[in-house]
């Protein structure tokens, strides 16, 4: 499968030369620009919000329709919210974020309490327009998913950056692999196998061949994608070594697989024109 036929599940543009909507990322060495030109040609692109002032998350959204209008990329979007903020707010940015052909849901990167009102209330809206919620979160916090994500059998969510991994020690895997084998039981719970170049400091294939063959044992070729998480995986590699990692480690499989890994379920999870 060459890079064209790839939908990556997880990319990031910003500008911040002129938009500045990312406070968080301003000391680190990837806040440059990064648009559509540079990534290699694709079948698609789902960009991921990294905003950390959510209430930019409009602006970027509008950015991106131009942007999309202009060079046929993000073909999705997946947004975010401010969780501190009224429901009333939260409706109103959804809707907002919306009006873009491309929207298909939101994550939210820090501050979340799936305990809250707040929780349940957002994932049944997502489901009630058949909107994905993203779901950032580490070994540790999965267990506080879990009772939300019992009372949501009608949302769909997307474990991102394989559950983030906090360490290659073996007691560290042990932990994560409980705490994705936890979410796998869900059947509205996917997995985007993306992030480990950031979680784990390599995209040697040796090393991320356990926790990408975990991640398939656990959830199925059905219910796995891969995404590049670019730039911000560019600490440990470059575009090509990421997808290269992942190409290597799924060889044996057949070709109706890896399409599904590589394409095909990203396409139909983001709904992907």
């Amino acid at each position: 499968m060459s890079d064209s036929e790839l939908v990556d599940a997880h990319v990031h543009y910003w500008r911040p030369s002129v938009n500045d909507w990312y406070p968080a990322l301003r000391s680190r060495s990837i806040y440059r620009d990064v648009l559509p030109e540079d990534f290699p040609p694709s079948a698609g692109h789902v960009h991921v919000s990294a905003v950390s002032s959510p209430r930019s998350v409009v602006d970027e959204a509008r950015w991106l329709d131009r942007l999309r209008g202009e060079t046929g990329f993000p073909s999705a979007v997946i947004g975010t919210i401010d969780p501190a903020a009224s429901w009333d707010e939260i409706e109103e940015s959804l809707l907002a974020q919306a009006e873009s052909p491309a929207f298909r849901g939101v994550r939210v990167f820090s501050g979340f309490d799936p305990a809250a009102d707040t929780a349940l209330r957002l994932f049944r809206f997502l489901a009630g327009n058949d909107w994905v919620f993203d779901l950032v979160t580490r070994p540790a916090d999965v267990s506080s998913y879990l009772p939300a994500i019992e009372k949501s059998p009608g949302t769909t969510f997307v474990l991102e950056h394989a559950g983030w991994p906090d360490g290659e020690e073996p007691e560290r895997f042990r932990q994560w692999r409980k705490a994705v084998a936890s979410l796998a039981g869900f059947g509205n719970v996917d997995c985007k196998i993306s992030g480990l170049g950031m979680a784990l400091g390599t995209t040697d294939p040796d090393r991320l061949r356990p926790w990408v063959e975990t991640c398939l044992e656990l959830f199925g070729v059905d219910r796995c994608f891969f995404g590049s998480n670019f730039p911000v995986d560019s600490v440990a590699g470059t575009y090509a070594d990421v997808i290269g990692a992942y190409r290597t480690i799924t060889s044996a499989f057949g070709s109706e697989d890896r399409h599904k890994l590589f394409a095909a379920n990203a396409r139909r999870r983001y709904r992907l024109p």
